[in-house]
């Protein structure tokens, strides 16, 4: 091929691929290492408890912003495997956003993998039978960071995913939680939670969720521990709660194409406190955090399709570090 005609139709690649992957897009992947972390321990109701602190140097000069992260369902065994490597339920894209923002990330660790989300629960019990308290065991961990002068009591935040979001629910309905704002993903409340709820307004939430979500259904299920609500039918307990009037919406840009998914952003207005509620609706997506890491195709087998318009972890702290908890 002529020399002229070899440049000429390199351009024409390179423009076509700037055109299906925008530069903007292609530099806001980070991947640089998350923050450092450490294993804490605390005794609650006389058992050793276990979280993991990420970036806790935030705090060292002043106290910093303080993100409590819940994960997932785990089986038996992964969970006693954590125990010997704590550092495993990390949430790399939210350590690294802790890195450059200063704030400092908890991961508390249920006990044997599975959180006391309801009263009753026979699967989150001790050796002698006692029933595990995980909201008492998250808000000591809280209360000790406070006291250590690590975390700042205005500022401390929520987020979960699947089973961790629907513990934030329950934390969050728990009369004198901590946090000033949440934003659990991939679950939804339960009927319980909502009925019983002892939550004092406001209480900023944002919730990413897909619509093809098959372990905790975007429309709700009923499961034999109760009935899971819908995603509307929990932004509308948090609408009523935050005092919401109006509601707006609009699709966030297609940044990947070929993942079968677009996120619309619904904003409700007119709140006590304004912006104080959102949903990040993942049309097509699945059980999974939309970040623009891929996921691993092991996990996607059962997840379903996995959203690349956005990541997950910097629109959970671009939307709660504008508020703190006063009082």
């Amino acid at each position: 091929m002529p020399e002229m005609a070899k440049r000429r139709s390199l351009q024409v690649l390179a423009a076509f691929l700037a055109v299906l992957v925008p530069s903007s897009c292609a530099e806001r992947f980070d991947s640089s290492p998350a923050a450092a972390g450490e294993v804490r321990t605390l005794r609650h109701q006389g058992v050793e408890r276990r979280y993991y602190l990420q970036n806790g140097e935030a705090g060292v000069a002043a106290p910093a912003p303080l993100v409590v992260s819940l994960h997932g369902h785990r089986s038996r065994e992964k969970a006693l495997a954590e125990r010997e490597d704590l550092g495993r339920i990390g949430w790399d894209a939210l350590g690294r956003v802790a890195g450059r923002e200063r704030f400092i990330v908890a991961y508390p660790h249920a006990w044997l993998g599975k959180w006391n989300l309801f009263d009753g629960l026979d699967n989150t019990t001790f050796e002698d039978g006692r029933k595990a308290d995980d909201i008492g065991f998250i808000f000591a961990a809280v209360s000790h960071l406070v006291a250590e002068g690590l975390a700042d009591p205005e500022r401390v935040y929520l987020t979960g995913f699947s089973d961790g979001a629907i513990m934030s629910y329950r934390l969050l309905c728990t009369a004198g939680m901590p946090f000033a704002a949440a934003a659990p993903g991939a679950g939804s409340m339960f009927e319980g939670h909502r009925d019983s709820c002892a939550a004092e307004a406001p209480v900023p939430i944002m919730v990413i969720a897909g619509t093809f979500d098959a372990v905790l259904p975007y429309d709700g299920w009923i499961f034999p521990t109760g009935r899971e609500l819908s995603i509307p039918e929990t932004m509308e307990h948090f609408r009523r709660l935050n005092g919401c009037t109006g509601q707006e919406g609009a699709l966030r840009y297609d940044r990947d194409g070929w993942d079968d998914s677009r996120v619309l952003e619904m904003r409700w207005t007119g709140c006590t406190v304004e912006g104080a509620v959102k949903l990040l609706k993942v049309k097509g997506g699945g059980h999974n955090w939309p970040s623009y890491e891929p996921l691993p195709s092991e996990w996607r087998k059962w997840a379903g399709a996995h959203n690349r318009d956005i990541e997950s972890a910097e629109e959970i702290w671009k939307f709660v570090r504008r508020f703190r908890k006063k009082g």
